[in-house]
């Protein structure tokens, strides 16, 4: 699925942007994108001032199925916990899912500028990041996007646990191979209701943001969703 919009923007050249968007747990690329341009890129669309800014974005599916809440659901990787935890059942799904991002990346003939994502969707995004910084060849070089945005999601644990991911094999102490604070040098947009997503703490958001040295903070009261920036905030 793909949407494309106008934004003014401060520049004085006319600009294009491409954005790669992924979905949250049990959503689907058709469902972010309506939500997307309802929401967030409707009020990006909305900003006055400057030449105008062509946001394209293309929605993509994730590659395994999550039918529970909607027959065409999908997910990036099944939770652990039956589906109540927050790491991933089989650290195998995680590799499958990052592959088929990085085979999404590689595929147009102009390149992605940025990568966004909603909850799970987000989590697969601090994914890029933490695998760019491990020199990950799926995600660097020319083709690597620039930057991230982040709605209502937060890195997974299992980057730093799972044996798969660097971690000690279960039940075994060891070190973990995550990344120090601010060592992520991506530059990261991160918006997201750090006093009540509902989903993920505002501990787990912190320390997320915690691990990036270029990160953009935007907060709103509108718990776990994609948000209508032209809402009033409420927390700053």
């Amino acid at each position: 699925a793909m949407r494309k919009l106008g934004a003014k923007c401060l520049s004085q050249e006319r600009r294009r942007l491409n954005l790669l968007c992924l979905h949250g747990h049990g959503g689907s690329a058709a469902k972010l994108c309506g939500q997307l341009d309802s929401t967030f890129l409707r009020d990006v669309a909305r900003q006055n001032g400057g030449p105008l800014l062509e946001v394209t974005c293309r929605c993509v599916d994730a590659p395994f199925p999550e039918p529970s809440r909607r027959n065409d659901g999908r997910q990036w990787w099944r939770y652990d916990q039956d589906g109540r935890g927050d790491r991933p059942e089989d650290w195998a799904e995680m590799e499958v899912a990052a592959t088929r991002i990085a085979e999404e990346l590689d595929a147009p003939a102009e390149p992605y500028d940025g990568v966004l994502g909603f909850s799970q969707g987000a989590e697969m995004v601090h994914t890029i990041a933490v695998l760019a910084h491990r020199g990950d060849p799926r995600f660097s070089g020319p083709r690597a996007p620039k930057f991230g945005v982040s709605l209502s999601g937060a890195v997974n644990p299992g980057h730093f646990e799972a044996q798969g991911a660097g971690g000690p094999p279960e039940g075994c102490v060891g070190p973990r191979a995550g990344p120090g604070s601010s060592a992520l040098g991506w530059p990261l947009l991160f918006v997201g209701d750090f006093a009540a997503d509902g989903w993920y703490s505002t501990t787990r958001f912190e320390e997320t943001l915690g691990l990036y040295a270029d990160a953009t903070r935007v907060e709103h009261a509108q718990q776990h969703a994609v948000p209508a920036l032209g809402a009033p905030c409420g927390r700053r």
